[in-house]
């Protein structure tokens, strides 16, 4: 069995990494002609904590906002002629807690935006060790209840690698026709990590410029390929 040793010394709290207020983020334009909602974690969306080192409010740990893979995936949407509105959400409580009540509760607005493409990137708070199997009834609901209109569902495996999930979202993919990128080998890579720029290991661990836009750039392959 595979285990990156960063799924389990990640030290970035799973909980209050972005307001309750502020967790699902819009930016829409009048002339939109796709939407597309990215559901994550920190490396999705972190908002400040300046206890662990961290000063951005946007995917951990890109050096600018528009270095994270949301913006470099949204710029490479629009080089290609699309004009998309995007939702970001971040999930973390939800992905710590496997509270499914807490879609309902917290995160309705992101269903309400009825995207065109949904974009599945988190698990890394899940605590998966050993429990896996037990998670994945709940990923499915969250895909039931966020992608329920969605043209195209794309989903990932781990950063940080971990066979038991990796190899289950591989499979969910296959079993209901969804897009699907594989991520688990650049967190293995200290190149696509954000090593040597931040003082917080947790941090550290995160992908960095590099690692964001390969994220970005095998998200939108898959996404291509789905069309």
């Amino acid at each position: 069995m595979k285990l990156q040793s960063d799924l389990i010394n990640n030290d970035v709290p799973a909980t209050n990494q972005i307001a309750d207020s502020d967790c699902v983020k819009f930016d829409v334009r009048a002339d939109a002609d796709i939407k597309i909602l990215f559901l994550g974690n920190s490396i999705t969306r972190h908002g400040v904590k300046p206890d662990i080192g961290w000063h951005g409010d946007y995917g951990m740990a890109a050096s600018c906002a528009q270095n994270d893979y949301v913006h470099r995936l949204i710029g490479m949407s629009e080089r290609d002629g699309k004009k998309p509105s995007c939702c970001v959400c971040n999930m973390s409580e939800w992905e710590s807690s496997w509270n499914d009540g807490l879609f309902d509760l917290k995160y309705r607005a992101a269903r309400d935006f009825e995207a065109d493409v949904v974009i599945v990137r988190l698990g890394e708070n899940a605590g998966l060790l050993n429990r896996a199997a037990e998670f994945m009834p709940h990923y499915e609901k969250l895909i039931d209840y966020f992608a329920a209109r969605a043209r195209i569902v794309v989903i990932t495996d781990l950063f940080w690698e971990y066979e038991p999930f990796d190899a289950a979202v591989r499979e969910l993919a296959e079993q209901r026709g969804y897009a699907f990128a594989q991520l688990h080998d650049l967190g293995n890579l200290d190149e696509m990590k954000a090593v040597g720029t931040f003082e917080h290991a947790g941090v550290a661990a995160h992908p960095g410029d590099k690692g964001m836009n390969e994220i970005a750039e095998r998200i939108y392959k898959a996404i291509k390929a789905a069309k």
